[in-house]
């Protein structure tokens, strides 16, 4: 092979290596959700208890996103993620031997915590690896990496806990991860990191940033409505139109599924437009509009998944773009802290909408509820409506 040809490829490897990282840590944070009856009966909790298993991982990530971006504004990403790699392995080997409930949810939060390198780390590796006239493809395709994670999870999860038990299922993913550091290692030869070490002065100037800030509003709205559609449309089909549990569970599938499509479809658009970002993330917003009207109005089963297909395309088609284009908006040297200002908010609004979602839901209407979504869409591009191109 040449040198030339070895090039070209590198960034390729490089999103392999980084896919195959994140996808093990996504399946395992989403590893109980198959198979949380099993944890009700082993530790003698309740379901919503259980679920804790879930939004505690999503805690950790949070309460460290901040302080990892300056890390990775100092230092070489590829240090962070094999640091990140090895607590992982160790928090997810852990887990099993909890004698408690209480000591499981802590190997959880600092699974949860090595987030910050093992997704957040390793999207700014891969946005730094491809040239800018791929890099929106590049990491548009490293973000399905989640939803591949999550349906992982969701599919093995059962099977794999009849051969290695439900402890077990808690673990095996950290497998994926380690497989991924291979290629990770072989095409990652030189550091990734910024030439000179970002400053606490200029930390605290890009968190307040207000390019950053807008990007990142714009991207919690996207991610409050993906999850809005994950977690309520199964009752939704139920209550409201009326299908069993299974079909309804059918459908709520249909959304993260359209992520496979829709996360590089939105990257690959991008780029094809001269390497414009807002156009696609206002795009995006544009078809969750109808996609709501659909939802509330919908009587059948097959306007629901029509509803539930352009919701997932729309919730979807800019999440990688949001990466690439707060990067490219972030003062010099600060790319990683603006990553890390991007994701704090992004999973802020996927721990609220579920709650504010319900709580609308409960006291007023599922109208209500759909019109809080729409509030969505449109602070979503109010927020990026006057910002310009890198």
């Amino acid at each position: 092979m040449t040198a030339e040809s070895a090039s070209a490829r590198r960034p390729w490897l490089v999103l392999a290596g980084c896919f195959l990282v994140s996808t093990g840590f996504n399946a395992y944070l989403f590893a109980p959700a198959s198979i949380i009856s099993l944890f009700v009966e082993a530790f003698g909790i309740d379901k919503p208890t259980a679920g804790l298993s879930i939004s505690v991982v999503f805690l950790g990530w949070v309460v460290f996103q901040l302080p990892s971006g300056l890390l990775m504004d100092r230092y070489d990403n590829r240090m962070l993620v094999y640091a990140g790699s090895v607590v992982f392995v160790a928090a997810a080997l852990a887990g099993p031997f909890a004698p408690t409930y209480p000591t499981f949810l802590a190997t959880r939060f600092v699974g949860g915590a090595t987030a910050v390198f093992l997704w957040t780390a390793n999207a700014n590796i891969v946005a730094q690896s491809f040239p800018r006239a791929r890099r929106a493809l590049g990491t548009s395709l490293f973000v399905t990496s989640a939803p591949a994670g999550v349906t992982l999870a969701q599919a093995a999860g059962p099977s794999l806990q009849a051969v290695v038990g439900w402890r077990g299922v808690v673990a095996v993913y950290a497998v994926v991860t380690v497989v991924g550091l291979v290629p990770f290692t072989w095409a990652l030869d030189a550091p990734v990191q910024n030439e000179s070490a970002l400053s606490l002065s200029g930390f605290a100037a890009a968190l307040r940033d207000r390019r950053v800030l807008a990007i990142a509003a714009s991207s919690f709205c996207a991610y409050s409505l993906f999850v809005f559609f994950n977690s309520w449309m199964p009752t939704y089909a139920a209550e409201a139109v009326g299908v069993d549990i299974g079909t309804a569970g059918a459908l709520a599938a249909i959304v993260p599924a359209m992520g496979l499509l829709a996360r590089p479809g939105g990257g690959w658009l991008s780029d094809r437009i001269g390497g414009r970002r807002r156009p696609v993330i206002v795009a995006a917003f544009v078809l969750v509009v109808p996609a709501l009207v659909a939802a509330a109005v919908a009587t059948s089963v097959a306007w629901l998944a029509v509803a539930l297909l352009l919701a997932g395309v729309g919730s979807q088609l800019g999440t990688g773009v949001f990466y690439v284009y707060v990067e490219e908006v972030s003062p010099a040297g600060s790319g990683g802290t603006s990553l890390a200002v991007l994701m704090t908010l992004s999973i802020g609004g996927s721990l609220a909408a579920p709650v504010v979602a319900g709580w609308l839901v409960d006291v007023a209407s599922w109208s209500a509820a759909f019109g809080f979504g729409g509030v969505l869409a449109v602070a979503g591009v109010a927020a990026v409506a006057t910002l310009s191109e890198a």
